[in-house]
């Protein structure tokens, strides 16, 4: 009954990611080292404006940087073509060959460019802002763009902490390490990608997507064998919780144990800042991954609200979590509801470590428990059971955080935001949407 919808749904995710991939994927230190080079083959009073700098097709380690130099007499185009050792590790910053539209530099002409030229050469001059900010708010801009990717962060996985307990009354503490499991299945597809060819768009879509599909997978499977059964079998909710956090160890340490085989770092891709507001004494910047990172997290929150308002699963989920008995005698088939609240709830953290790998390049094994006390402070201050609240409570968790480590002494942080935790549970116990326990013994 409700295939078409979710067929759709998940459709229109695909397309959103492959717009949001749409582009050019560089590796920004690659593309630092290229730019570098234009300047040492001109005269200095020569001033280099820049045309494009893309992928070669058919030359995974190579950049096509086209530009043109402006002197009193006019302007000239040229172009020149980096080529690399490699697409990653070490030797993505080693620079192997450089053809120009005036013919390849020698190795001589190589060696002095690289030796006295390249490893001093600083980055582009900082462009002029979007906009025109006094320093103390392009500040506190800046802080508030820090803190997006981590409000959708916690807002995606406390979803899972709602959609789980609403339908079950049960928490879900390995949440944090599928995210981290996500992370891990998206850098090792990027790896895949990058030994058949360059990184691109769809490459680094597919990759998102691989990830997304093995959260959702452990999250189904974590459920179908952990959760329900123990659910079901009694009313105490200790045994899900002590199963659960035992499985985010056994995740975290298998995670440690095999990452020695591999490279867990996503390549430079997208980051050049982009200089969006400020004057003189301060710039608010963000990079292209980082803005990537947090659109992608508001398009997941977004989608999910949406799922939850207007499907048939949404529907069903919150007949269920009214009355289970009589949604059941209504017709809805509980087994599939459940399975598909738990592929959803995973899809959300797997989404959630994704961003993370975007945002900051890699996530390692252990992160998961700071990422699943956060997100479950975050759902218990929204009002646990209720998704909207889950996004609500993350967005004040990120908030508060941003602020106090802006303003005070970060290494006092975590207090505050368990302090704040220890403040709703004693004056709100049902959060800030009404929607949890009366107490805070029944959580």
């Amino acid at each position: 009954m409700t295939r078409r919808p979710a067929a759709r749904l998940f459709i229109l995710l695909t397309g959103l990611l492959v717009l949001a991939g749409c582009g050019s994927v560089v590796d920004a230190d690659q593309a630092r080292l290229c730019r570098a080079v234009a300047p040492a083959l001109h005269d200095e009073r020569l001033e280099v404006i820049e045309n494009a700098l893309v992928p070669v097709p058919g030359a995974p380690t190579a950049l096509k940087y086209t530009y043109r130099t402006r002197s009193e007499r006019g302007q000239t185009p040229h172009w020149l073509i980096c080529t690399f050792a490699a697409q990653t590790g070490a030797g993505r910053f080693n620079l192997i060959a450089v053809d120009t539209d005036r013919g390849s530099l020698s190795d001589i002409k190589l060696l002095i460019l690289k030796r006295w030229w390249l490893e001093d050469a600083q980055p582009g001059a900082a462009a002029r802002a979007f906009f025109r900010l006094n320093p103390r708010a392009a500040y506190w801009l800046q802080q508030g763009l820090g803190g997006l990717v981590m409000a959708g962060v916690y807002g995606l996985i406390a979803t899972g902490f709602s959609l789980v307990h609403g339908l079950l009354g049960r928490i879900n503490l390995a949440f944090g390490e599928i995210a981290v499991i996500a992370g891990v299945y998206m850098l090792i597809a990027v790896g895949v990608a990058s030994d058949v060819g360059r990184l691109g768009p769809l490459a680094l879509t597919l990759a998102l997507l691989a990830g997304i599909g093995g959260a959702a997978l452990v999250s189904w499977v974590v459920g179908r064998l952990v959760v329900v059964p123990l659910a079901t079998r009694t009313s105490s909710p200790q045994p899900v919780l002590i199963a659960t956090i035992g499985l985010a160890v056994a995740f975290a340490e298998l995670l440690r144990l095999t990452s020695a085989d591999r490279v867990n770092w996503l390549p430079a891709l997208l980051n050049r800042p982009l200089y969006i507001a400020g004057h003189e004494g301060f710039i608010a910047t963000a990079t292209p991954a980082q803005l990537l990172a947090g659109g992608l997290a508001l398009t997941g929150i977004s989608l999910l609200l949406g799922i939850m308002a207007f499907s048939r699963f949404g529907l069903f989920w919150r007949a269920h979590a009214q009355d289970p008995l009589m949604a059941a005698m209504l017709g809805i088939n509980v087994p599939g509801l459940r399975a598909r609240t738990f592929l959803l709830a995973g899809a959300a953290a797997g989404l959630a470590g994704g961003v993370i790998v975007i945002a900051f390049g890699t996530i390692s094994p252990g992160d998961g428990l700071s990422i699943t006390l956060k997100a479950l402070i975050s759902a218990v201050i929204g009002g646990i059971g209720s998704v909207p609240g889950a996004f609500l409570g993350a967005a004040l968790v990120a908030a508060v955080e941003t602020g106090w480590s802006s303003a005070f002494d970060i290494a006092y942080r975590d207090v505050v935001t368990y302090a704040l935790l220890v403040a709703f549970l004693i004056m709100r116990p049902g959060g800030l949407l009404n929607r949890a326990a009366q107490t805070p013994r029944e959580y």
